[in-house]
């Protein structure tokens, strides 16, 4: 099977360092594979064609490349579903069945 690289999830951001001030594009599951551009677009232009090339690489010497991983599911933990922490809770309490944003508390005249 081959590994698609539209599989694997890629971090960009802007990093302000002095002498840097690009911005630098990341596989999450291939650490060492970074690339930079001046704008968000060539970043993403620049990391497609350096795991296109990591991937021909492992190809040519016949060693499977990292899984990639769904980074989504990892998040929820090993049972899926939704991870609960307390402000969560709090807030789909105070949306109620209702869901969505929360609701905009009244505020209250303090006379």
């Amino acid at each position: 099977m081959k590994t698609d690289p539209n599989d694997y999830e890629v971090r960009i951001w802007y990093s302000p360092e002095p002498g840097d001030e690009c911005f630098v594009a990341q596989v999450l599951d291939m650490p060492g594979i970074m690339a930079h551009g001046d704008t968000r677009e060539e970043a993403a232009r620049e990391i497609q064609t350096a795991l296109q090339l990591a991937l021909d690489t492992y190809a040519e010497i016949g060693k499977p490349p990292p899984v990639p991983k769904n980074h989504a599911a990892v998040a929820l933990g090993s049972r899926g579903g939704s991870v609960r922490t307390k402000a969560k809770r709090l807030a789909a309490k105070r949306n109620g069945a209702r869901g969505g944003r929360p609701r905009k508390r009244q505020a209250v005249a303090v006379a």
